[in-house]
């Protein structure tokens, strides 16, 4: 029986007459006489379901007031002995509001889920309106029903913003009874009232969780930017409204003296200040929304510092503001500066000692080529031998002269090519032809391997000589008197001469070190012909020339350098 039971063992409140009632035939929607619950899907397990349920928080909550409410006024508007709002896990139905329900229910607060009448509200999502339990094929042998004495009921689901059934609000009698529909429209609006409270304590959650995030996130947000190793700032209406504290200390200024108006003046370098200025006022405007940009700024002490400027448009207030980060390049700035200073000195003094030197050099080269030529009687031959290798070292020098010139031209970007159609197969045949001599002083010879005529390319052809002469006197310096190969053909268009010695090759972690200046890796034999420049020389001009040297060489098999050139470029380019 239904509790609230008086001591006539009628339940209370007492039932309103039935002509003051007045009740309203209403029918629900009908449905098949042999429908179950198993009928409906099983969205009771629904995981987005009961995730909606566990953000009320309202399962297993202590009794409220609102709630409470609710149900009494539902009892009281239907003329119900009792009302109850339950809500429906995935194992249980929970009794968050009840009034005039017996044992267990006021006890426990809950029932086990199967067999409850509030899964059938779940599960279909549509009122259950029953005004006879005892001939309802779905009620009759309900354990719910049967335990608590319901001969009618009317439940209305309880749902989310979101369309998730959490459970049902229910009034039920002990007798019979026809619900009326002004009865049925109070009990829908009170559980619409109830899901738009559950839905709030949702919402509640939620926005406590998104403010939890956010206090988090600007926690560590906050903690980043102010030990960031970038200058962060926010700029609007002349003055910034946040430095964080490496801004502050790349101007040597405390954080709050920086945001007073007008710092900019004092901060900025003069000569910046325009510039500074009119980027400000291009991005305030709308012109562009973002800039990038270096300026020097000056410390209280006239220091300078170098900052590389990245900044961007952004509203503060619905007002246009700038946020943007500044890094500290003073250090790159001074290196630059100071390598571009060594690399004049540098420059300078190649010049000087190319045109210095050259003209020295040349005329004791020329008063060898005298002596050794008779000019001042003839020479004994210990003194031929030893004119010979004065002349040979003036040479050596000489050569490297020439090197140290090419270099700094290089380096520079001040050295001249012409550009001229080149027979590339030529200049091979030719430069092949004037070093035999020297490859027969080193025991070697030299194999010419001319595939199809490559098609002309357009370039220097003085560079390109000087690239041949240096690739094939170094294959022979470095060949061990073994065959020197010399390919030349077609490359996609372009050109590929390629020259192989059998000599000591080159060990992997010296190969990146051939093309730095001045490394001689010598010849396996303790000596180091050359300067070290011409594979460092003959590269930078290849790359000048639009073309590329590559070697590939293994210690004991010898090397292979391939010299590419591309195609001349047709008519129409």
């Amino acid at each position: 029986m239904l509790a609230n039971i008086g001591r006539s063992g009628r339940f209370l409140p007492a039932r309103p007459a039935a002509a003051a009632r007045a009740p309203r035939p209403w029918h629900p929607p009908r449905r098949p006489t042999a429908v179950t619950v198993t009928d409906y899907p099983d969205v009771v397990r629904d995981p987005a379901r009961l995730a909606a349920l566990a953000e009320t928080g309202l399962s297993d909550s202590p009794p409220e007031e609102v709630f409470d409410r609710l149900t009494r006024l539902a009892a009281r508007l239907l003329g119900a002995p009792a009302a109850f709002f339950a809500l429906a896990d995935d194992r249980r139905q929970y009794f968050k509001s009840s009034v005039g329900l017996p044992p267990p229910a006021h006890v426990t607060g809950e029932v086990p889920l199967p067999g409850s009448v509030c899964e059938y509200v779940v599960r279909s999502g549509l009122p259950l309106v029953v005004g006879d339990t005892a001939a309802d094929p779905l009620l009759r042998d309900n354990p719910s029903i049967v335990r608590f004495g319901i001969r009618a009921y009317a439940g209305y689901p309880v749902a989310t913003g979101d369309g998730h059934v959490l459970g049902s609000f229910c009034v039920a009698d002990d007798r019979p009874r026809d619900w009326g529909a002004d009865e049925l429209q109070s009990l829908a609006d009170l559980a619409a009232i109830a899901g738009a409270e559950a839905e709030r304590r949702r919402a509640e959650a939620e926005r406590a969780r998104f403010d939890r995030g956010l206090s988090e996130a600007e926690g560590w947000y906050r903690a980043l930017v102010e030990q960031s190793i970038m200058a962060i700032y926010c700029y609007q209406d002349g003055r910034f409204l946040y430095v964080n504290p490496k801004t502050a200390e790349l101007f040597g200024r405390d954080p709050e003296y920086m945001l007073q108006p007008g710092i900019l003046a004092e901060i900025i370098h003069p000569d910046d200040q325009p510039r500074v200025a009119e980027n400000i006022r291009r991005r305030l405007a709308g012109e562009i929304l973002s800039v990038r940009y270096t300026l020097r700024g000056v410390r209280p002490d006239g220091e300078i510092v170098w900052l590389d400027i990245h900044g961007t448009r952004t509203e503060v207030g619905g007002r246009p503001a700038l946020i943007g980060v500044g890094y500290d390049i003073t250090d790159r700035v001074r290196a630059e500066r100071e390598r571009e200073t060594a690399m004049r000195a540098r420059d300078r003094f190649y010049a000087m000692a190319s045109h210095e030197l050259r003209t020295p050099v040349s005329t004791v080269m020329l008063y060898n080529d005298l002596l050794m030529g008779g000019m001042y009687d003839a020479l004994t031959a210990p003194q031929r031998e030893a004119v010979e290798r004065a002349q040979s070292s003036a040479r050596h020098l000489l050569d490297l002269i020439n090197d140290l010139l090419d270099l700094s031209k290089l380096e520079a970007g001040r050295l001249d090519t012409r550009r001229e159609e080149v027979e590339v197969a030529e200049l091979v045949e030719s430069v092949a032809a004037e070093l035999t001599p020297l490859a027969a002083e080193y025991g070697s010879r030299l194999d010419l391997e001319l595939r199809a005529r490559p098609a002309p390319v357009i370039g220097d052809g003085l560079r390109i000589r000087q690239i041949l002469m240096n690739l094939l006197s170094n294959a022979i310096k470095f060949g061990q008197g073994r065959p020197i190969e010399v390919r030349c053909g077609a490359d996609g268009g372009g050109v590929a001469v390629e020259v192989t010695d059998h000599g000591t090759g080159i060990a992997p972690d010296d190969l990146p070190r051939i093309w730095e200046d001045f490394v001689q890796l010598g010849n396996g034999d303790g000596s180091s012909p050359g300067t070290g420049l011409g594979l460092p020389i003959a590269r930078r001009l290849a790359e000048l020339l639009g073309g590329s040297i590559e070697v590939t060489s293994a210690p004991g098999a010898g090397s292979t350098f391939r010299f590419c050139l591309p195609s001349a470029p047709t008519g129409d380019e």
